[in-house]
């Protein structure tokens, strides 16, 4: 038969139980933080892989643009008083100026083809309806960029919007420029012959 141990000797052992469950708690604390220490780890990882390249930019400003146009190596790059960024384009069918407007309020970088053609080149009303005909089937087919005529000029250009409010990739840049240029250029004997009167 065991004899109950007294009182005072209990207590006296109490520290020492106590100190095998702190250790064997303080090992479970310790794996359950590595564990989470390396999940951590791995959503930063996934984070990094997912971040921005280095040739994109939240903040976009003429400075930037500038830059950017002249990386793209279609020529010098010239800018108006209010602003306007051009660069002359000689292409195998036409010669013309590609265009970037920044408006800052909208986020919005407004790139054009401009200098490109005119209604009143059309030689006769026929010719009209016919340029006006081509101008809006291409559009309809485009699904970058888009013709457009001004009312008060009668200048035809070739646009494109590109909305800055997520930021903007030179690669997106580059693409939307080189895209403008072979689609004007490609796109201008037909043009030129619809405005000449003559069927397509």
């Amino acid at each position: 038969m065991t004899r109950p141990l007294p009182r005072l000797a209990a207590l006296a052992l109490l520290p020492l139980l106590g100190g095998c469950a702190g250790r064997r708690l303080l090992s479970l604390e310790n794996e359950v933080l590595a564990r989470q220490l390396q999940e951590a780890r791995g959503e930063l990882q996934e984070c990094r892989a997912d971040s921005a390249p280095a040739d994109f930019a939240t903040r976009i400003d003429l400075a930037l643009i500038h830059a950017w146009f002249e990386r793209v190596g279609l020529g010098d790059v010239e800018q108006t008083e209010d602003g306007v960024l051009f660069v002359p384009i000689r292409g195998r069918n036409a010669v013309f100026q590609v265009t970037a407007q920044h408006f800052e309020k909208e986020q919005v970088l407004f790139l054009a083809v401009t200098d490109y053609l005119r209604l009143e080149q059309a030689t006769s009303s026929r010719a009209m309806v016919l340029l006006l005909t081509q101008l809006a089937s291409l559009n309809y087919d485009l699904l970058l960029g888009k013709f457009q005529l001004n009312p008060r000029s009668g200048e035809i250009s070739l646009s494109m919007e590109l909305h800055l409010r997520d930021g903007l990739g030179f690669e997106t840049f580059r693409n939307a420029i080189s895209r403008l240029v072979q689609t004007a250029d490609e796109r201008y004997p037909e043009l030129a012959r619809a405005a000449g009167g003559t069927d397509l």
